[in-house]
């Protein structure tokens, strides 16, 4: 895992441009997925005139393992379905971060996700379709409602 900031868009280096990524293996193909690879890009201050807002843009591709692609596809076929069972699952995000208030940050998203694992329904009769997903995170820090110091 790492990050680089590769540009700043200000001389006082607070509106930054960095990548991100990395990646994680599991050594056990019994687990449900044995690798994700992340990476992506925020901008910090995308406006000058919004310093501490963010946009980002992130992907992750996740890997099954080979005993649970097994398992979705005796369990499809029991339920007499058909299609194929995908190994692998795609997600890609964007999102924007903006301080409503000191401590409460609001990030609305949109995220596509590519073969679609059915994990949580693994008696579905077809694969599920590509998603569509709109979402939003409300973040609040306590510490900072309440003036305390904060690292930045």
């Amino acid at each position: 895992m790492g990050d680089v900031d590769v540009a700043h868009l200000n001389l006082s280096g607070t509106r930054n441009v960095t990548f991100f990524g990395g990646t994680l293996i599991a050594n056990r193909d019994y687990l449900t997925f044995t690798s994700q690879t992340l990476f992506g890009v925020l901008v910090t201050g995308p406006f000058a005139s919004r310093p501490t807002d963010t946009l980002g843009l992130a992907g992750t591709y996740l890997t099954l393992g080979s005993q649970e692609v097994d398992y979705l596809r005796a369990a499809r076929a029991a339920a007499h379905g058909s299609g194929g069972v995908a190994n692998h699952e795609e997600i890609f995000e964007l999102n924007y971060g903006f301080n409503l208030y000191r401590g409460i940050r609001l990030n609305p998203n949109v995220q596509v996700v590519l073969n679609p694992d059915n994990i949580l329904e693994p008696s579905a009769k077809h694969a599920s379709r590509d998603i569509l997903a709109f979402g939003v995170r409300l973040t609040i820090n306590p510490g900072m409602l309440l003036g305390m110091p904060t690292w930045q």
